[in-house]
């Protein structure tokens, strides 16, 4: 249903709303964007591209 393009903005929209809200972007993250997110068979972009802080 969603590809690598997608999963890659989620992920970067994930990762600022840590970046600019801490606890509560990361509550937000995961109430609105993890369900989605967990739909995409694709591993953490951000992992890939070396950013994410969070898996790495």
């Amino acid at each position: 249903m969603f590809g690598r393009k997608a999963a890659e903005k989620l992920d970067n929209t994930a990762a600022a709303l840590h970046r600019v809200g801490g606890k509560a972007g990361d509550a937000v993250a995961n109430a609105v964007i993890a369900p989605v997110r967990n739909q995409i068979n694709t591993g953490c972009t951000r992992c890939a591209n070396g950013k994410c802080r969070k898996h790495g």
